[in-house]
């Protein structure tokens, strides 16, 4: 067995001590690590990106905020541009631009996919808040985006406990609505669900400091998520604690279950350094059941294919130094088969 992976990782000091980008191949049974590419002078790539075309694009998580593209293959260095902001932590893409959450200054940034970049995004822009944890809410913080269609693209701000919904424009986006979330939620991240029967547009956020997951809908326009342009969003249903009994939980990234059927959601958890799979139905969002994540702060997890196209859910145990691999089964079940050591990792991305 073998998966394909990019795999990113913190290099600087205080934050971690991993090699930067790498291209490798993981028999998880075996616990063989096989590096194929090793980056070089990329510093704290904590999350990637494969854009049109296949291109390659990571963050450099530092003060002064930077986004790279690599060779796919060699991962050598072949561009680099400011994010404009501070701690870049995550990339999209909409409206055929590139969006980069800068975390330290709670801005988002659009960057041009034309070749060659300019040395500066095309915009920047940003909302003033904060929210009631002093210590990681004192004031704007985007942690991620996500495209709404071909024009629109949200925003999920832990610093204001709030998703903000921009439109793309001639002129750059304008903030067009959203969604306020309780106090202390500090979303991380988001998932667009698949639109319920009757059209209505299911969002799903990961609440970091509440250690919950928030299930939003509004009406759509049309039969599809990405005709999903008007009305407003609304908080639907309790939010779901994702690592009961532990004081110290912090929910980082979220993905679907294929062998459920599209019925559950699965989010890895830090502190407890669990997996938490949700039932989600029409009627009843329900925690299902956690597991044992495979290593400490499990930072991200993605599914990818091995040679034979078999999934499985791979989970970047950050401070465990360890890649921890899972097969799904019926019902939202996840079971081990396995992982291997890396240095700092932070970001699981397909190679296919």
């Amino acid at each position: 067995m073998n998966i394909p992976l990019y795999l990113g990782s913190y290099t600087e000091d205080g934050f971690g001590c991993g090699p930067g980008v790498q291209r490798v191949t993981v028999d998880p049974v075996a616990g063989e690590l096989t590096v194929l590419a090793t980056s070089s002078g990329v510093r704290n790539p904590s999350f990637l990106l494969r854009g049109p075309g296949g291109r390659l694009f990571a963050v450099e998580e530092l003060d002064a905020g930077q986004v790279v593209e690599l060779d796919p293959e060699t991962l050598a260095v072949k561009a680099r541009v400011s994010s404009g902001g501070s701690s870049p932590c995550h990339l999209g893409l909409a409206g055929g631009l590139l969006l980069v959450a800068n975390y330290g200054s709670g801005t988002v940034s659009g960057l041009s996919l034309d070749e060659p970049w300019g040395a500066e995004p095309l915009w920047t822009v940003g909302q003033e808040g904060a929210g009631p944890v002093a210590d990681r809410q004192e004031g704007p913080h985007a942690h991620s985006t996500l495209a709404l269609g071909e024009d629109r693209f949200l925003v999920a701000d832990l610093g204001r406990d709030r998703v903000d919904e921009y439109l793309l424009g001639e002129d750059g986006p304008e903030l067009v609505g959203g969604l306020d979330l309780p106090l202390g939620t500090g979303p991380r991240h988001l998932l667009l669900d698949r639109p319920a029967d009757d059209g209505t547009v299911v969002l799903w956020v990961v609440g970091e400091l509440d250690a919950a997951l928030h299930r939003a809908i509004r009406p759509a326009d049309g039969p599809d998520a990405a005709d999903a342009v008007g009305g407003s969003w609304a908080l639907a249903g309790a939010p779901v604690a994702l690592a009961p009994g532990h004081e110290q939980a912090y929910p980082s990234e979220i993905t679907g279950h294929p062998g459920s059927g599209e019925r559950a959601l699965v989010v890895g958890v830090r502190g407890s350094d669990t997996l938490a799979v949700v039932g989600r139905g029409e009627e009843e969002t329900r925690l299902l059941r956690t597991l044992p994540c495979g290593g400490a702060w499990p930072r991200h997890l993605a599914w990818a294919c091995d040679d034979d196209g078999a999934p499985h859910l791979c989970v970047a145990a950050e401070r465990g130094h360890r890649l921890s691999v899972f097969v799904p089964g019926p019902d939202g079940d996840l079971t081990p088969v396995g992982g291997v050591g890396t240095f700092s990792p932070t970001y699981v991305l397909p190679v296919g």
